[in-house]
C-alpha cells in the first residue's frame, strides 16, 4: 500500500513547528533531531523539545538554542517567538549580521548528513535565496541572509529535511497556507504580512485568511522557512483528508498561545485506501497538469515568444501542433505541462498574454526515470551525460548533454 503525508497549516507553518509535528507523531526520534547541529558543525547549538498545551490539545514544541540566542531587539509589531530567528551567526566576525547563501550551501553540502537530507536542505535554501534575490532585485549569487542566515534557521531547515527523508517516498498533500495579517518588523523595516520574501515564495500557492479566533492585529503565522519547506515538496493542495487509514498524527506547536484556537502545524501519515497502479514499477512518479488552447489568430513569432517565456517561468515542456479549425482555418494547438503547484500561476500568465479566450487542462500521473548527471570520456575530453535509472539504481540509458556538445562544435 502507498502512503500519503498530509501537512496542515492549522495556524500557519514555521520550520520548528514542522519538525516538532513529525516528532509528536513518532515519525522521528528526539535523539535523531538532537544530533543535527553537531552534524552541521555547530558546537554549542542544541535542539530542545517539550510537551505543551494549545487550545486544550497536547502538542510538541521545539526550539533551537545556543550561545547568543535570543529575540532581536525592537521586534514589534509582534511575531510568534517560536518563529523568530535568533542572532547566532555562523562563522562570522563580530558585528557581522549577514550570512551568504553560498556559505550556507557549502556548509550543507559538506555536512555529516545522509545524501537525501543534504539535497533536500540545499534545495529549500535555494528557494529561499531565489525569493530573497527577487525581493531585493539582485542575482542569487549575491544574496546574503539576515534572519534566515542565522544558525537556528539552518538547523530548522535541516531538521525538516531529516524528517521528510525519515518518512520515505510518499505523496504529499497540504492545506492552504495561512500567511497572517497586519505588519511585521524585519531587518529592512516594517512590512505588511506576508513580508517580501514570503510573498515571493507564496506565488502560485493557495492561501487562507487568518482565523477570526486569532485576534492579534499584527501576526506573521507562516515564515519564509516554513513556506519554502512546503513549496519544495510541490504538494497537491486539499481541504480534507483523503480516503485511507490514519497511521500517525502529530502536532507541532508555536510558542504563542492563541487561547481557543490551536497554534499548531499538523502532520498526518495515511495508508492509501487502494494501491497506486504504478507502485510495482521501479520508476519515480509525480503528477502534472497539461494545458491546451487552439490559437488561430496569432503570429508564429508571438507563439514562439509565448513558448520561450513559459519555459523560462517553470513550464516543464511546451509543444505546438499545426491543425485545421472551424471554417477551414489553419491553427496551432498550443500545449504545455506544469507542475500542479505552478499551474495557477502559469495558466494565469498564459491567459493574460496569449490571444486565446480559454484553455483546457487535465491532470496526468507520470512515471519517469530517476536521473543523474556525470562526466564521461569523449573525443575532445569529458562530456556531461544525463543518465536514466530505475529507483533501484539500474541504469537504463544515457545521453550526452546537447548544449555542451554544441559549445564544442561552435568553439
Amino acid at each position: 500500500m502507498s502512503r500519503t503525508l498530509l501537512l496542515e497549516s492549522v495556524s500557519g507553518v514555521a520550520g520548528d513547528m514542522f519538525a516538532a509535528a513529525f516528532l509528536d507523531a513518532g515519525l522521528v526520534t528526539a535523539a535523531d533531531l538532537a544530533s543535527v547541529p553537531a552534524r552541521l558543525g555547530l558546537p554549542g547549538v542544541q535542539v530542545t523539545t517539550r510537551r505543551v498545551i494549545r487550545a486544550q490539545m497536547q502538542a510538541t514544541h521545539l526550539r533551537v538554542e545556543g550561545p547568543g540566542a535570543g529575540a532581536p531587539p525592537g521586534a514589534a509589531p509582534a511575531r510568534d517567538p517560536a518563529e523568530e530567528e535568533t542572532h547566532l551567526i555562523i562563522d562570522a566576525p563580530a558585528g557581522h549580521v549577514h550570512t551568504r547563501h553560498a556559505d550556507i550551501d557549502r556548509r550543507l553540502a559538506t555536512a555529516d548528513l545522509p545524501a537525501g537530507v543534504r539535497d533536500r536542505a540545499r534545495a529549500i535554501f535555494q528557494l529561499l535565496a531565489e525569493a530573497e534575490a527577487g525581493a531585493h532585485g539582485m542575482p542569487v549569487a549575491e544574496v546574503a541572509f539576515h534572519e534566515l542566515g542565522l544558525a537556528d534557521s539552518v538547523v530548522d531547515i535541516t531538521l525538516a529535511a531529516w524528517c521528510l527523508e525519515a518518512v520515505g517516498p510518499v505523496r504529499f498533500l497540504a492545506t492552504p497556507i495561512r500567511p497572517g495579517r497586519g505588519f511585521v518588523r524585519i531587518q529592512h523595516g516594517v512590512h505588511p504580512v506576508p513580508p517580501p520574501a514570503s510573498a515571493r515564495l507564496l506565488e502560485g500557492l493557495p492561501v487562507a485568511p487568518t482565523p477570526a479566533a486569532i485576534t492579534r492585529a499584527d501576526i506573521e503565522l507562516s515564515t519564509p522557512t516554513g513556506i519554502a519547506i512546503l513549496r519544495s515538496l510541490r504538494p497537491t493542495f486539499a481541504a480534507e483528508l483523503p480516503a485511507g487509514t490514519v497511521l500517525r498524527q502529530g502536532l507541532g506547536a508555536g510558542t504563542l498561545d492563541f487561547g481557543a484556537f490551536p497554534n499548531v502545524f499538523r502532520v498526518t501519515l495515511l495508508e492509501d485506501a487502494a494501491p497506486a497502479p504504478a507502485a510495482v514499477l521501479p520508476y519515480e512518479t509525480d503528477r502534472v497538469v497539461e494545458v491546451a488552447a487552439n490559437i488561430d489568430d496569432d503570429t508564429g513569432e508571438r507563439l514562439a515568444w509565448l513558448a520561450e517565456r513559459l519555459l523560462a517561468q517553470g513550464a516543464l515542456d511546451v509543444w505546438l501542433t499545426p491543425a485545421t479549425g472551424k471554417k477551414g482555418r489553419p491553427l496551432t494547438c498550443f500545449q504545455f505541462l506544469a507542475a500542479e503547484a505552478d499551474f495557477p500561476r502559469l495558466a494565469d500568465w498564459f491567459l493574460r498574454h496569449s490571444t486565446t479566450f480559454g484553455i483546457r487542462h487535465r491532470v496526468w500521473d507520470r512515471l519517469k526515470l530517476a536521473r543523474r548527471f556525470e562526466p564521461r570520456p569523449g573525443p575532445g575530453g569529458p562530456v556531461t551525460h544525463k543518465v536514466g535509472l530505475t529507483t533501484a539504481g539500474e541504469e537504463l540509458k544515457a545521453k550526452p548533454e546537447f548544449e555542451e556538445l554544441r559549445r564544442r562544435w561552435e568553439g
